[in-house]
């Protein structure tokens, strides 16, 4: 598979992961837009057993130097707005079993894999070594500033996904009765630090998931391969 080329079969049964920013629930990925998301893959599933994960990202964001109680119960209800209004659309439109889509926060991840504290001890301990990761780290930050919480924002968002595409953490299922594939979905560009610990191999590669190493940009409708790219 070559990067910046669209996915034109999804094989097998599987799961589509879409890693939900705060910030842009009510824009970029809005319920409806969501909901648009699925039918652009709905094409390309050679049949109907894939399920999908919309992972919400609230918890990253505590991740701050300023995180009070107001910013936490600002940031649970707009999720629980979201997916109230997702989960209608789902049912009102009767195309999809409703119980095939799942909605989960990141702490979903954290603490059911039983490696996500070794990997992002590896992260942190690379980018403490890793002069040219921590340059890389602090271009991919939202205010291009080094601070601890902006590193740690990062880092865990990369072992989080990284995770995920291991096959690392277990899914709830309704109709993937197999994990033979995970696609990571974003409206935006892959993260060139994860790139970048995927080539250097930063954190352990042992899964045979075909999208082990993609990150499918949905704005753009095409997949970046880590393997075929080059840093720049």
């Amino acid at each position: 598979m070559k990067s910046g080329y669209d996915i034109t079969r999804l094989k097998g049964d599987g799961y589509l992961i879409l890693p939900l920013s705060m910030s842009r629930l009510q824009t970029g990925q809005s319920p409806e837009a969501c909901y648009e998301f699925i039918h652009h893959f709905t094409s390309k599933l050679e049949r109907f057993g894939s399920d999908v994960v919309f992972l919400y990202t609230q918890g990253l964001y505590f991740n701050s130097e300023e995180v009070s109680f107001e910013n936490r119960k600002k940031t649970t209800q707009q999720a629980l707005n979201h997916v109230s209004a997702l989960r209608n659309i789902i049912e009102k439109d009767k195309r999809y079993i409703p119980s095939a889509f799942h909605y989960l926060p990141i702490d979903y991840v954290i603490l059911n894999s039983p490696v996500f504290a070794e990997y992002f001890s590896l992260l942190k301990e690379r980018e403490k070594q890793d002069e040219t990761l921590r340059n890389i780290l602090v271009l991919d930050s939202r205010d291009k500033t080094y601070s601890e919480a902006n590193i740690n924002f990062l880092i865990e968002e990369i072992a989080v996904a990284h995770i995920m595409r291991q096959g690392l953490v277990e899914f709830p299922h309704t109709l993937a009765q197999k994990d033979e594939w995970r696609l990571v979905c974003y409206p935006g560009p892959a993260l060139r630090s994860d790139q970048y610990q995927w080539q250097q191999k930063v954190l352990p590669q042992r899964s045979d998931n075909p999208y082990a190493d993609v990150w499918y940009d949905l704005s753009i409708k095409t997949a970046t391969v880590y393997s075929d790219v080059t840093l720049k």
